[in-house]
């Protein structure tokens, strides 16, 4: 007689409810850590690297006449706010600065696209424009940058902008909210660490809390670390740079664009280190008596001052939405055109 028992099937698996339980078990997990991360406003925020780069210099193509393109190094990165700006003229701006970083190999790969036309907004900072030392500043970083960009393909750009996407969405995509960051500190100091001083937007606009920084941003710093690393370039030299300038926006100005060089404020001792090395009759105004642009220096429009902060060289955040609309209404009065107003339906 054979045993009822053994001649049982064994039961189904639950593999519905298995799912379900390991599912939610995620969503909570996710949820949980996403929810802390937000509170100790760790995210969401992007990282300012090649890829939010190069996602923005291919999203300039799409433009047209329309684009305002903004290109030099921080003084622009940290003092534009792209949105007040894009809203002021009513055209889309795009910020390709790069911190610590010579504006020319960008300068010259828009002259050489077809597609780039509008306007382009170059901020010349002395130690990034007029300095044989530059290399010891700039590491190539946009020429990188730019490397990085011509090399990408579709559908590496179209997993990029997805991660961008999910960057912008999720705190715990932040790199602040990595385990490999939030679990020492926790070992160490049983708290969650503190926000990076530093907060990169999708458009690439930045926000610096200089006074979270870890250390105390002053001109007497920053004028120290540009004396370290300048050496002003020959007359002969020079000429050379602002011939190269000048065929590049010749090329610019071929294809219509419209090309405005402005020196934004500097202060204290980095100001008196620039007045020193980069006399303006030397310099600034070699580029403009030999460049078909218009040029703008802070020194002829007050209302481009009291906007610095604490280290002489960068606009302090907390005033980067007004001193975008002095900039802006200034670049106005130099003929910048807004957008055609929309015609009454």
């Amino acid at each position: 007689m054979t045993s009822s028992i053994l001649n049982s099937d064994p039961p189904e698996p639950m593999w519905g409810r298995t799912w379900a339980l390991t599912l939610l078990i995620v969503l909570v997990v996710v949820g949980g850590w996403e929810l802390l991360v937000r509170n100790a406003n760790l995210g969401p925020r992007h990282v300012d690297n090649k890829v939010l780069w190069a996602d923005t210099r291919h999203r300039l193509n799409k433009q047209g006449d329309e684009a305002i393109v903004l290109i030099g190094a921080s003084r622009m990165l940290r003092g534009v706010d792209v949105e007040t700006m894009g809203g002021f003229f009513g055209r889309p701006v795009f910020q390709l600065s790069v911190e610590g970083s010579s504006y020319l190999p960008l300068l010259e790969n828009l002259g050489a696209d077809p597609r780039i036309k509008g306007t382009v907004v170059v901020s010349v900072a002395p130690a990034f424009t007029f300095n044989r030392l530059l290399f010891q500043l700039d590491k190539s970083v946009q020429s990188i940058y730019l490397d990085y960009y011509d090399s990408q393909s579709y559908s590496r750009r179209l997993e990029q902008r997805m991660r961008l996407f999910a960057q912008g969405q999720f705190g715990f995509r932040s790199p602040d909210a990595k385990l490999a960051v939030v679990v020492p500190e926790l070992l160490t100091t049983g708290s969650l660490p503190a926000p990076n001083w530093q907060t990169i937007f999708r458009n690439r606009s930045v926000h610096m809390d200089y006074d979270a920084a870890p250390i105390k941003q002053t001109d007497g710093g920053i004028a120290a670390r540009y004396a370290e690393n300048i050496k002003p370039y020959s007359e002969e030299e020079f000429q050379l740079i602002v011939n190269y300038i000048a065929t590049i926006v010749r090329q610019l100005r071929a294809k219509g664009v419209d090309v405005y060089f402005v020196r934004l404020p500097s202060t204290g001792a980095v100001r008196e280190v620039e007045n020193v090395f980069f006399p303006r009759e030397k310099y600034w105004d070699l580029l403009e008596q030999n460049i078909d642009a218009d040029f703008v220096h802070f020194d002829e429009y007050p209302e481009l001052d009291g906007y610095l902060s604490g280290d002489g060289s960068h606009v302090d955040s907390k005033h980067n939405v007004a001193f975008t609309k002095a900039l802006s209404d200034v670049l106005r009065r130099k003929d910048m055109q807004a957008a055609p107003a929309s015609p009454q339906q």
